[in-house]
Parts: C-alpha cells; structure tokens; sequence
C-alpha cells in the first residue's frame, strides 16, 4: 500500500510541476508555443511585453498539447519511477513523502529543459 501512495505522489507531483516548471521556463528561458513559436525573454515572443496572465495562458495551452501528445505518459512514468524509487531507499525517513516530492518536481523539469531546446537538437520545426 505504501508503494501505491509513493508512486501516485510521484506521478501527481511530477505532472502538475511540469506546468510550474513550464511557466518558470518561460520566464527565464524559452518554450515552445504550438503554432506560434518560443516564448522567453530573448525569443520572437517575449513574455514581459505579453503579460502575465497572457504568458501563463500560452503555457497552459502548451503544456495541454504536448501533454496529450505523450508528455503526459513520460511525465508519469519518470513520477511513479521516482516515487518507487525514493520511496524504497526512504522507507524509514520521516521525511520521505518531502523527498519524493522535490525529486518528483526535478525530474518533470528534464522533459520541458529537452521540450525548450529540441530545436537544436534536431532543427529548426
């Protein structure tokens, strides 16, 4: 039973900080917009001459659509994967559902990081 309640903590913790890691990067970084383009401080969009309120709404649409095109599957399986994880390795500590937590919202940034530089990667889309 406790592998269940590490495992959904992870996979819960992993795919909603991916929208708070998205809107961080979009801030600081850049991330793609669908059918728009980047998003960032020194993108085509910047978000400062945008807004707030319209910078997040971009990114929750983003993160809605990449999410439903597989983002979705690899930011659970790396939540659960790390929940099990660190739920086995901290299973005595009392700080373990802290842990599973903060590695959970560690792990859902790696999929936006590659998502913000995939045009390097393999081209210009």
């Amino acid at each position: 039973m406790n592998q269940l309640k590490n495992a959904l903590i992870g996979f819960t913790t992993a795919v909603l900080a991916s929208l708070l890691v998205a809107i961080v990067f979009a801030f600081l970084f850049r991330l793609p917009i669908p059918f728009v383009g980047y998003i960032g401080p020194v993108t085509e969009l910047s978000p400062y001459s945008l807004g707030v309120l319209k910078t997040i709404e971009a990114v929750v649409i983003a993160w809605w659509f990449y999410g439903i095109l597989g983002g979705y599957i690899i930011l659970g399986f790396g939540g659960i994967t790390t929940g099990l994880y660190l739920g086995h390795k901290y299973a005595d500590a009392t700080n373990k559902n802290n842990m599973v937590v903060i590695w959970s919202t560690v792990i859902s940034a790696i999929p936006v990081f590659v998502l913000s530089i995939l045009d390097f990667l393999v081209g210009p889309w």
